[in-house]
């Protein structure tokens, strides 16, 4: 069984350790999760809640967890591009009935997009039917 049939959706704060996880090198400990997190200013957690974050990360399947010297240290068991997947096809179904043509309708109708975005998804759109 894939992981992308067995993953949930994560809560904010567990996805932010993911995330940290999933951007810096693995295996990566503790102290490093932290480091990273606090530098960035949005979250200013205990050890306490980063290892009881990082322990429901454990308990979902996300992460595995192994000891280096005195410290422990964290790989990620689901990647990224697999959690995303997920994610977008919950969304896109929850928001557009799993219609990426209505997706796609909400989106250019939202004036978000600029013509260098626009040019981009036309050269996307190109070189998937090549």
């Amino acid at each position: 069984m894939k992981h992308s049939d067995i993953i949930k959706k994560l809560p904010d704060a567990e996805l932010e350790i993911m995330k940290v996880i999933w951007h810096n090198p693995n295996p990566i400990s503790t102290s490093e999760v932290k480091r990273v997190i606090d530098g960035e200013g949005v979250n200013n957690w205990t050890q306490s809640t980063m290892q009881t974050l990082l322990n429901r990360l454990i308990a979902k399947g996300f992460i595995e967890k192994d000891k280096r010297g005195k410290e422990y240290i964290y790989t990620a068991i689901v990647a990224e591009d697999e959690y995303a997947a997920m994610e977008n096809e919950l969304f896109l179904k929850k928001m557009y009935g799993s219609s990426v043509t209505s997706f796609m309708r909400a989106l250019l109708g939202s004036g978000r997009l600029s013509d260098e975005d626009i040019d981009e998804l036309e050269k996307m759109f190109k070189d998937k039917r090549k």
